[in-house]
């Protein structure tokens, strides 16, 4: 051995004693290191795991489960407020026609008066009709007093069974002509058959009335309806009879409360939306037709259903779900769709109480795909 290599052992033996002494000194920090190693590793494994199972677009390309989070049918009550704008209007119209010709004296009201029940609307003359029915009650009298004389001498064989009839002819006729006069002389006067407003007036002062033209037009506002405006969407929830609460421009802060007595068949075709006539008291007749306003009606009922995230194709012809068997396989399967209130989808038909549909995740899944109903998904945090 030449002294070169003598003196290459010599510092490898020097440098060994240092790297010993080197780990005696540091083997607190190196013990350390492993164990942080070991750390990132494990967060690793755990991360890499964790997206395996809560990412399909993962999980699929490595054979895993798809993560889908599922939900059970079930039967509940789904509670809905349909809300819709509209405007007041008049619940009917009455057309009061001239049933007598007579002179116009006087009309107390002009278009868009509102009058209660019995306000006068116009007044003819009735010089002519009140005589006539003066008249007719006389002849009445006479009639009646002669009716009962001829009974009396027929029974005393003083008058015949042809004068009896005679005379009950002429009282019947009597009768009739009081009925008339009085029918007359009441049409002289025209009043308001209930709380209305005054639409149309085609008479006035000083003009000569004729048979059977139309005086008057009048829209009934007790009750006074709201229209409302409901988009075609909820044709289905809305029935009569059902509550609706009513706001207005002309009285903020006021509801009004009221019932769906009527219902539009048609469907507009430009606003797609069809009219619900709501009937509203209106005993202190601050409503009048032309209001605009706001409807929010109550619509309750129970029906099984599932959150609508659960549908596929919520709003199309053939709407789907996947429902999880037992062995967390996933069957797609077609349904029959009811109403949608809230978050929550009617089912009607295709599905039964208590089976488990896929409420998230359902985009990745397949049919017949294995699943992983996985709790700790990103979606429950």
């Amino acid at each position: 051995m030449n002294a070169l290599q003598v003196l290459q052992i010599s510092i490898l033996m020097i440098d060994a004693d240092e790297v010993r002494k080197i780990i005696v000194r540091r083997r607190v920090d190196i013990v350390i290191g492993v164990i942080l190693g070991l750390i990132v590793l494990a967060a690793v494994v755990i991360m890499v795991k964790y997206f395996v199972q809560t990412d399909a677009t993962k999980s699929r390309p490595l054979g895993f489960p798809i993560p889908v989070q599922t939900v059970r049918a079930a039967v509940m009550s789904l509670h809905e407020v349909i809300g819709a704008s509209g405007a007041t209007g008049e619940s009917t119209d009455v057309i009061l026609t001239n049933r007598v010709v007579a002179k116009v004296v006087s009309v107390p009201v002009q278009i868009g008066n509102v009058v209660k029940k019995d306000d006068l609307l116009a007044q003819l003359d009735d010089s002519l009709f009140r005589p006539a029915v003066d008249h007719a009650k006389d002849l009445l009298d006479h009639t009646d007093k002669q009716l009962q004389r001829m009974l009396v001498m027929q029974q005393k064989g003083y008058a015949s069974a042809v004068q009896v009839e005679e005379a009950r002819t002429a009282d019947a006729g009597a009768k009739e002509a009081l009925a008339m006069a009085e029918f007359n002389l009441a049409n002289t006067r025209f009043t308001s058959p209930a709380p209305a407003i005054v639409l149309l007036r085609n008479i006035n002062p000083g003009e000569i009335t004729t048979v059977g033209n139309e005086a008057f037009k009048l829209g009934i506002i007790e009750p006074i309806y709201m229209v409302a405006q409901v988009s075609q969407e909820k044709i289905g929830a809305v029935h009569l009879g059902m509550t609706a609460n009513v706001t207005t421009d002309g009285f903020p802060g006021v509801v009004f409360t009221g019932q769906v007595v009527k219902i539009d068949g048609n469907v507009n075709d430009a606003t797609r939306t069809f009219g619900v006539y709501i009937s509203i008291a209106n005993h202190e007749l601050h409503l009048i037709p032309g209001i605009t306003g706001y409807a929010r009606l109550e619509h309750s009922e129970m029906a099984l259903a599932v959150p609508t995230t659960a549908v596929i194709n919520p709003l199309g012809d053939r709407a789907t779900v996947f429902v999880v068997d037992k062995e967390n396989r996933a069957h797609i399967r077609e349904v029959r769709r009811g109403q949608m209130v809230g978050e929550m989808t009617e089912i009607l038909s295709g599905l039964q109480e208590g089976e488990e549909v896929v409420s998230v995740g359902q985009q990745e899944v397949r049919d017949s795909d294995q699943v992983n109903v996985n709790q700790s998904a990103p979606w429950n945090k």
